[in-house]
């Protein structure tokens, strides 16, 4: 485990209570057993539409929080069945958890 060191980040606001590991990774993404390359499926279904192209009106599709290190989220983040997928996808995308 790495020292936590000091960043200077933009702050990404996720304004949502209750994210479940359900809605950090979706179940099928979890027949996948390697760490790396989960970043893409991080927030899935939020992230992207039917056709598998970006939705504008989602937080992390707004190219201001692209480099964002830091991921601010409501009470209850995480909650839900224990998914090492979902850390995975968390720290593949760039956040430091």
């Amino acid at each position: 485990m790495q020292s936590f060191q000091k960043i200077k980040t933009i702050v990404t606001p996720l304004d949502k209570v209750n994210v479940d590991t359900d809605q950090i990774v979706p179940k099928q993404f979890l027949k996948l057993v390697q760490k790396s390359g989960f970043g893409k499926f991080l927030f899935y279904n939020w992230r992207y539409d039917d056709q598998e192209k970006l939705k504008s009106d989602f937080i992390l599709n707004d190219p201001k929080y692209k480099n964002s290190k830091i991921l601010v989220a409501g009470d209850n983040f995480g909650c839900g069945s224990s998914r090492e997928h979902a850390v995975w996808a968390l720290l593949d995308y760039g956040f430091s958890v």
